[in-house]
């Protein structure tokens, strides 16, 4: 039987795209719950990488994401990144407090800010340099202000009106390190969200790793009985350690 070690090493390989792009809790526009189908596709060195995953967030911060493959757990986490991670297959769980769990990592969290336009950047210690024209989209320049910032030399956001399009991080030699694609957007009362999300990440060596998510199924209301929205972990769940798991 597979154990959590294996759910570590998909958190692994993902939350690293999420992580760049955490915003703060901020207030949340209107909806008070929203769930979402998504699939995600990781492309590197010819080898692909599938994730399907089911999201119930509420506006309060807590977020229930249930993965269905290539195995299912549930990860249940809150704004300060307390989560804990449920494999039911071993009925095993392991309780993490990791800022970079945070429900506000998702994508998802993001556009449901008044920050979404600018990617919330001025939050996480870029200042807005510049505001150019571009034809019809608006292209918006910032540059880190963390001293300990090695690796970044600016970020650029492009918006087609109030709605990003694209976005880049450049490193300290001028090259892209990371680009994004927000595509297919899906308009509800007080949100408009990218069903399409298309990452691009290049290493020191030139090589890219391709990630597109795919959210379908998009609800702010009439969601069905058995949404996972105040999912709990059963409490005969034996408690494992993330950092000392075997298989």
């Amino acid at each position: 039987m597979q154990r959590l070690v294996n759910t570590g090493l998909v958190l692994k390989v993902l939350l690293p795209f999420f992580v760049c792009l955490s915003v703060c809790s901020g207030n949340l526009f209107a909806q008070t719950k929203l769930s979402a189908d998504v699939t995600i596709r990781q492309l590197h060195q010819n080898k692909v990488i599938r994730v399907e995953k089911q999201i119930f967030f509420t506006s309060n911060g807590n977020l229930v994401i249930h993965y269905t493959y290539p195995q299912e757990y549930y990860m249940i986490t809150n704004s300060l990144g307390e989560t804990s991670v449920y494999q039911p297959a071993a009925n095993e769980v392991m309780n993490i407090n990791d800022k970079s769990l945070s429900s506000q990592t998702e994508f998802f969290t993001l556009f449901m800010t008044p920050a979404y336009s600018d990617l919330n950047l001025t939050n996480l210690g870029f200042t807005l340099q510049g505001i150019k024209k571009d034809g019809s989209n608006i292209v918006k320049t910032f540059s880190p202000t963390l001293k300990a910032d090695k690796e970044i030399s600016k970020a650029t956001v492009v918006c087609q009106k109030d709605k990003p399009i694209y976005s880049a991080f450049y490193g300290k030699n001028g090259k892209i390190l990371k680009k994004t694609y927000y595509t297919n957007y899906v308009s509800y009362p007080n949100i408009s969200f990218p069903a399409t999300i298309t990452q691009i990440s290049y290493d020191t060596k030139g090589d890219s790793v391709i990630k597109k998510e795919e959210y379908k199924n998009i609800k702010t209301n009439n969601f069905s009985k058995d949404a996972l929205f105040d999912y709990k972990v059963p409490k005969g769940a034996k408690r494992v350690n993330p950092y000392n798991i075997t298989k």
